[in-house]
């Protein structure tokens, strides 16, 4: 998978357009453009990084040197799985299970949707 189809993924997975993506990375969103379009392959080491912490990823993943990313990956790039897993170290066991219910019920519910396309 390309640098370009990576982008578009993790973009439409977060619910992003490209302006939102290029005032997160201070890419310009021409670039990004570019970048997904496959016109742009490669970036200098500060635009990944940049590119990468918009769209809660790691470099590796953005390059294609991992297919997937690691719990600690997502943890390390991601603020809202940081907060997540924050909030959970603060819940009761009742709340634990609270939210993996929930979770199994947003789980369920996006299966569904690509059932449905």
């Amino acid at each position: 998978m390309s640098l370009g189809e990576r982008v578009i993924i993790l973009r439409e997975k977060r619910g992003m357009n490209q302006k939102q993506v290029s005032d997160a990375s201070g890419i310009t969103q021409a670039t990004i453009s570019r970048i997904e379009s496959g016109q742009v392959k490669q970036l200098k080491s500060e635009a990944l990084k940049n590119l990468a912490n918009a769209l809660g990823t790691t470099v590796d993943y953005l390059v294609g040197k991992t297919d997937e990313m690691t719990p600690d990956d997502i943890l390390k790039s991601d603020p809202k799985a940081q907060y997540i897993f924050r909030g959970y170290e603060n819940l009761s066991a009742k709340g634990r299970e609270h939210l993996l219910s929930y979770i199994k019920y947003l789980e369920a519910e996006e299966k569904e949707k690509k059932k449905n396309k």
